[in-house]
């Protein structure tokens, strides 16, 4: 290894990224389209952050570990070597390289695992919000995110913009110590618009705050028909709109799920011990056991939704602590031409397949109850044929007939409301369902016949990626309403103090 030695690239900037460069202000947030060049601005602010404080140590945010091994790391790496520095030349990853004759930073960590060092002494630290440990003890001269729209901003605070504090005699003039920078394509769901409100700081604080949106057009390097190719190959018109225009999404006004609060009801469960204790040179095969929300000793939901689009969530019911709580533990999809079958061996099975107690129970639609095409057997009955062959035992729990959108309504916003002592509080894993929380934010509700009703158009709407329709909604639903609809209706739960449900 020789460290140092370095070939410079003539690396042309696009005149966002060259403004991004540029620009004095401290705190720069930059919401930019795929193909708009994420990865070269940051792989050039980490670059100047190493030549501008040699020895410093620096904070490289992720919403969680898995984050940064699968995605903000390798697009550190290239960032970097699109401005000459190599990994195991200029800097290595996960171990300390002191023995390769680089200089060590003023506070070596007490861990390399998860920390960047370069030949100038000058560390990056992986920190994970979902580990309330991951920066603490850090004193950072500066910090950089990736994917800023998956970021809590509370635990960001805490966990990093507190740490962001350190200073030497020799960097008091460095205009970017202390600096924050934050790149992010653009936000869909509620949790990440923080970022996005990052333009009203700029406007009131110019010299100080840098909000910058940049679509891939700005980009005139990419390939002549790269648009064309996007637009034909985007799953929907909104896809091709957030994530390559760069276009903020409308709002939903009249939500199905009207009392879904991000704070409230989302939560992150990792085993970050065990992510952070892996080889960070290498990955891993991800599955349950990195999810310390779920009991491996007791049984699983499997709540399907069928059709061309085939999804299942999983659940489970936990009451361990002073209330009832049911977890969302994560959710899955395949699209045609990809099957049931798929679905299930694919992905369910794989995912799970250490789970200690195999048992599961099944919800979903009263049309997996339709026996299928040319066979004897039901969509239930090949899901039930399909885990027992891989040493589940299942229980199939759905119904022959579909409760009211009404009913279901009233069920799960009481739930969500938390007001009714004899109804679970609801939780979901945020990372682990992100198509399920997209699509549960922008479920409408509408007027019918029979009382509310969840508008499914969107199902019928090639403009958006069904991942984000109401298919996994309604596999949401399900075991919510199949396990605690008879409590909810009792005399002396909260349905009857607001009149039941009025049908007809």
């Amino acid at each position: 290894m020789v460290a140092g030695r370095r070939k410079y690239l003539n690396i042309e900037l696009t005149i966002p990224q060259f403004f991004i460069s540029i620009a004095p202000q401290k705190r720069k947030f930059a919401i930019m389209g795929r193909g708009a060049g994420k990865t070269t601005i940051m792989g050039k602010h980490m670059r100047d952050l190493v030549l501008a404080m040699p020895r410093a140590s620096f904070a490289l945010v992720g919403a969680t570990y898995t984050q940064l091994l699968s995605r903000t790391l390798p697009s550190a790496i290239e960032g970097l070597e699109m401005f000459g520095f190599y990994q195991d030349v200029d800097y290595v990853i996960g171990r300390c390289g002191k023995r390769h004759g680089f200089a060590m930073p003023f506070q070596p960590p007490q861990q390399w695992n998860n920390v960047m060092h370069f030949a100038n002494g000058s560390i990056f630290q992986l920190v994970s919000l979902d580990n309330p440990n991951s920066g603490r003890g850090l004193n950072s001269y500066a910090e950089v995110g990736d994917e800023g729209l998956t970021l809590d901003p509370d635990k960001l605070y805490n966990n990093v913009k507190t740490t962001n504090r350190a200073q030497k005699k020799e960097f008091a003039n460095c205009p970017l110590l202390g600096s924050e920078f934050y790149v992010s394509s653009m936000p869909i769901s509620r949790k990440g618009m923080w970022i996005l409100e990052m333009e009203a700081k700029a406007k009131k604080y110019p010299d100080e705050y840098l909000f910058i949106m940049a679509s891939a057009l700005s980009n005139p390097y990419l390939q002549k028909d790269w648009f064309k190719r996007m637009k034909e190959q985007a799953p929907s018109q909104l896809m091709y709109d957030t994530e390559i225009l760069n276009i903020r999404p409308n709002g939903v006004k009249d939500g199905f799920y009207a009392n879904l609060n991000p704070k409230v009801h989302y939560y992150e469960a990792y085993n970050t011990s065990a992510q952070e204790g892996f080889d960070i040179r290498t990955l891993y095969k991800h599955s349950s056991i990195y999810d310390t929300d779920v009991d491996e000793n007791a049984p699983l939901d499997f709540s399907f939704d069928f059709g061309v689009f085939n999804s299942v969530t999983v659940g489970q019911e936990n009451n361990t602590g002073k209330v009832l709580e049911y977890r969302k533990l994560k959710s899955m999809f395949v699209k045609n031409p990809k099957l049931l079958d798929d679905l299930l061996i694919e992905q369910l099975i794989p995912y799970y397949r250490f789970h200690k107690h195999k048992v599961c129970y099944i919800y979903g639609g009263h049309d997996g109850h339709n026996k299928l095409p040319n066979s004897s057997r039901t969509l239930f009955q090949q899901i039930k044929d399909i885990l027992t062959a891989h040493d589940w035992t299942v229980i199939v729990m759905a119904k022959t007939s579909a409760p009211t959108h009404a009913e279901k309504y009233l069920l799960i916003n009481t739930c969500l409301k938390e007001s009714d002592p004899n109804l679970p509080i609801i939780r979901i894993n945020e990372h682990n369902n992100p198509d399920l929380i997209i699509a549960l934010e922008r479920a409408e509700a509408k007027e019918g016949t029979n009382g509310i009703e969840k508008n499914k158009s969107s199902e019928r709407n090639q403009s958006l990626p069904q991942e984000h329709a109401t298919h996994l909604t309604d596999a949401f639903d399900m075991p919510i309403f199949h396990r605690y609809n008879d409590r909810f209706t009792r005399k002396s739960s909260s349905f009857h103090q607001l009149g039941g449900i009025q049908l007809g």
